[in-house]
């Protein structure tokens, strides 16, 4: 995965202006790139966890059941 550039203002200002039809304010971007910086650091940390070698706490398994036993 490609190492990506932090989120700034200027970035925040024109997608949402673009691609939201909804201009922010130099302000409330600062606000918002801030925000979105640090969520998108905690995502980061989470990609990094190593999901696929962890196994289940419970891993349950199919049983047949046989006649007259309730099934």
């Amino acid at each position: 995965m490609s190492a990506r550039s932090p989120l700034t203002p200027n970035g925040v200002q024109a997608v949402a202006a673009e691609l939201a039809g909804q201009p922010v304010d130099a302000e409330k971007a600062a606000a918002h790139a801030e925000v979105f910086e640090n969520i998108m650091q905690m995502i980061e940390t989470l990609r990094e966890l190593p999901i696929k070698d962890v196994e289940p706490a419970v891993t349950y398994r199919p049983v047949e059941r046989g006649k007259g036993d309730g099934s």
